[in-house]
């Protein structure tokens, strides 16, 4: 004890405030840098549309759609679900037969119908929640 009150006590005590200031350092930037969780929004009713083929028989697309986001964007989608519904509808009824068929168009229109949305959403909203359009079915006739 001798040789603390030699050194004095107060270069002491800010040596371990220094110390202890580091130490709580990197689990600030831990709590900052926390990751967002993803969020999943399920879109009912299904979507059934008809879209442009030739002839004269109408085609439909039925589909059950799932948007990702994070959950901290998720309320943006929730407030303007009128405007992601339209967008997906105009988005889907202007599609071709040979944009619908097949495994490498549907996920080119998965990627379109993303960013059909995220446009509507950020003109409306400044923001792009929308990070992917998942199809849970996909049936055209």
């Amino acid at each position: 004890m001798k040789h603390i009150t030699k050194l004095g006590l107060r270069p002491l005590l800010a040596t371990l405030a220094c110390l202890l200031a580091f130490m709580t350092q990197p689990a600030l930037a831990e709590d900052e840098a926390a990751p967002v969780m993803p969020s999943y929004i399920e879109l009912t009713p299904d979507f059934i549309v008809n879209y442009n083929a030739s002839g004269s028989r109408l085609h439909y697309i039925k589909t059950k759609i799932s948007l990702r986001t994070d959950s901290a964007r998720e309320g943006v989608i929730l407030a303007n679900m009128p405007l992601v519904r339209d967008a997906l509808v105009m988005y889907l009824s202007a599609r071709t037969k040979d944009q619908v068929t097949g495994a490498i168009a549907r996920e080119e229109t998965r990627e379109q119908a993303k960013v059909a949305i995220n446009e509507v959403l950020k003109e409306e909203t400044g923001a792009e929640p929308v990070i992917d359009v998942l199809f849970s079915s996909f049936v055209t006739q």
